[in-house]
């Protein structure tokens, strides 16, 4: 396949207080200066419950009919569809009047959108996803095509204008922090340079600090938190699963079993979605000189039992602490994302 979380400061992080004398380190999982820890527990209530009443009609919201569907009137047939009474076909759409192939969205390079797309991706993992450095005002973003649902400190159950963390802070287990950068938002501002005109991006973060895979897939603690995110992005008018990045493994660390709960998450995700296409899922190293670098074979390993499985590079980034990326390294780190996502989506 192609290449391509810091020691808790405990006088910035008063939320993480209580947990720093008391947790002990263990292993290379992120449960011991950074106070995460692994934690199968039962499903939970989630955050951001599942709206009811949408208009949509079938996967991709909106007025479109089928997966991702054509427009209201159109002709066209497969994924992505085509323009209002337009008889083109096959994935991800094309240019106004032309067909696409490959991707969600339509044309490249800024193209305009055969019809407005609103392109969800799903920003998922532990505390590198959920963000540990400081942000800085280079982090900001004012675009109004860039968008979050809910995100930390901003309105929940709604699309806003994403500016990090776009996680919930503090989050279910109250680990998230609400001053950090995300590389989500670089990755957004990645995938910026080449939206086709007039189409918009949502991002979904899901990312809790410190958690196990275990806890994301069905019976975790957090699985449910994701449904209902999923629940909610799917009523956007014009909306279509687009992809997935991800960050987590620090508290997995060599588990053998853990590729195969990766592509557990994806299935599981997918289906709550209701999608029948696949999307990529693009995973990224964990840091050297970190706790876990030798989990990074199983991050490769994943991306190849996946059916569109990617991973980008740690190589050139630095740590904080034994487990989290510097401020420069999650720029570079959500960058990357970004175009690993734009070259598997051929936008």
């Amino acid at each position: 396949m192609t290449e391509m979380n810091r020691t808790i400061r405990g006088t910035r992080r008063f939320l993480l207080l209580p947990f720093l004398f008391i947790i002990a380190a263990s292993g290379c999982g992120e449960s011991g200066a950074t106070g995460e820890n692994d934690n199968t527990g039962g499903a939970g209530s989630g955050t951001g419950g599942a709206s009811t009443g949408g208009t949509s009609a079938g996967t991709g919201g909106g007025t479109s009919a089928g997966t991702g569907g054509g427009a209201t009137g159109s002709t066209s047939a497969g994924t992505g569809g085509g323009a209002t009474g337009s008889t083109s076909a096959g994935t991800g759409g094309g240019a106004t009047g032309g067909p696409g192939s490959g991707g969600s969205g339509a044309g490249t390079g800024g193209a305009p959108s055969a019809s407005p797309t609103f392109h969800v991706f799903m920003l998922m993992g532990q505390s590198n996803m959920a963000g540990v450095a400081d942000e800085q005002a280079s982090d900001q973003n004012s675009d109004a095509r860039l968008k979050v649902l809910g995100g930390c400190e901003q309105p929940a159950g709604q699309w806003n204008v994403a500016n990090p963390p776009l996680s919930d802070c503090p989050g279910e287990k109250g680990w998230n922090e609400s001053n950090a950068v995300d590389p989500g938002i670089w990755f957004g501002k990645t995938l910026l340079g080449k939206l086709a005109e007039g189409d918009t991006i949502g991002l979904v973060g899901t990312a809790e600090s410190g958690e196990s895979i275990n806890t994301f897939i069905s019976g975790g603690s957090h699985h449910q938190m994701i449904l209902n995110k999923i629940a909610k992005a799917k009523t956007a008018e014009n909306a279509r699963f687009a992809g997935i990045i991800f960050h987590q493994g620090e508290s997995d660390s060599g588990q053998s079993s853990w590729p195969g709960k990766v592509v557990q998450l994806y299935n599981e995700v997918k289906e709550a979605w209701g999608v029948d296409y696949d999307v990529p899922f693009i995973l990224g190293e964990l840091p050297a000189g970190g706790c876990c670098s030798g989990h990074n074979n199983l991050v490769h390993q994943a991306a190849d039992m996946l059916p569109d499985g990617h991973w980008v590079t740690q190589q050139g980034t630095n740590v904080m602490d034994q487990y989290h990326f510097d401020h420069a390294s999650v720029v570079l780190m959500g960058t990357r994302y970004g175009e690993k996502m734009i070259e598997a989506l051929g936008w």
